[in-house]
């Protein structure tokens, strides 16, 4: 399995640089954030490393409503395609990690791969964004342990929790400009190093365009220090409804940026928002990373297919046309210019380290 050899060599360098790693896994909005323990923080034992899933769809067709409105497929096989694949692929990163610690520490054992061939999860959180079939997929979510803990959308919380599998579902605390505090985003279960809120717009009823902000602190064990975020937002958030991350206390320094490039319309209505956003929020949020995510062109059935409408952008095309636009997204701040932020437009299966 090409992304098992692939975490293994990752694996060693999450243990020499301390950065967490983002994997992708399909070429449409299933991913893994791979955090190491911070320092003075005692990890259970095996392990060294914390794993979140988020919005995982492997196998399998998703639908929204009916077949007959709206059926999508695959066209890219995942990287994985259980569960218990991704699974064995996590331990083999623990397993690695461990056998290097032993090796560095004079120890001429090494860690057997008992744990890897257990019943162990290495899942260790589950965050779900929309409550549709694409984010929240029952199939493949069934698969996972149920004692992992599951983060959600309301809308997606209610649906899991119906299913009567997981064990402790909750629902993503909001963040905004008036709930900007983040530590008041923990929840029991979950480390007090690690916080997950939702970034919503009042003006969107459904909360289709919001964003999930997954923030972790693994430089230190104190608290009150400034923290590292992700900022994960599929379908696209306007950029003006990322301004409460510049007034958050303490400080959320914003690692990386998830979202997409292609314009997707509906009829009248925009779903995914596409590059031109992107490259705002960009500038709101200040990522270090910007990762294209959602982008996936599916087989798709159903009657909406025929009134979807793309517009497939490419980093270079929305640079050049914001230049032709001349637009500025804050005094003194061109879109033109993002040499301080590294893009990536990851394909199935491959990972990149946040550095």
């Amino acid at each position: 399995m090409r992304l098992k050899k692939d975490l293994e060599k990752a694996a060693l360098n999450i243990l020499e640089s301390g950065r967490p790693l983002l994997t992708h896994l399909n070429a449409d909005t299933s991913w893994v954030l791979t955090l190491p323990y911070p320092p003075g923080v005692t990890p259970p034992y095996g392990r060294g490393l914390l794993n979140i899933l988020i919005d995982p769809w492997l196998v399998g067709s998703q639908k929204d409503y009916f077949s007959w409105f709206s059926k999508q497929w695959h066209v890219i096989p995942s990287s994985v395609q259980t569960i218990a694949e991704l699974n064995e692929c996590l331990g083999t990163m623990e397993t690695t990690i461990r056998n290097r610690q032993e090796y560095a520490a004079g120890s001429t054992d090494t860690l057997t791969s008992s744990l890897e061939r257990s019943n162990a999860s290495y899942i260790d959180l589950v965050v779900i964004s929309h409550e549709f079939t694409d984010h929240c997929n029952q199939k493949t979510l069934r698969e996972i342990a149920s004692s992992t803990p599951v983060l959600a959308s309301k809308a997606a919380a209610r649906l899991i929790s119906s299913w009567r599998h997981f064990q402790h579902v909750h629902s993503i605390a909001a963040f905004s400009d008036k709930q900007h505090d983040w530590k008041n985003a923990s929840v029991a279960g979950i480390p007090s190093w690690v916080r997950v809120a939702r970034i919503i717009s009042n003006k969107d009823a459904m909360s289709f365009h919001s964003a999930i902000l997954i923030m972790f602190n693994i430089t230190s064990s104190t608290a009150d220090t400034s923290i590292e975020g992700l900022v994960y937002t599929p379908h696209g958030i306007n950029a003006e409804d990322l301004k409460p991350l510049c007034s958050a206390s303490p400080q959320i320094n914003v690692l990386a940026l998830l979202h997409g490039l292609h314009d997707i319309r509906l009829s009248r209505r925009q779903l995914n928002l596409g590059a031109h956003n992107a490259l705002r929020a960009q500038r709101i949020s200040a990522s270090r990373y910007w990762l294209s995510t959602h982008d996936e062109v599916k087989k798709a059935g159903g009657l909406v297919n025929h009134f979807l409408r793309r517009t497939i952008w490419t980093i270079e095309d929305v640079l050049e046309e914001e230049k032709r636009r001349n637009e500025i997204l804050h005094i003194g701040s061109p879109l033109a210019d993002i040499r301080d932020t590294h893009f990536a437009n990851l394909e199935s299966g491959e990972s990149l380290l946040l550095r």
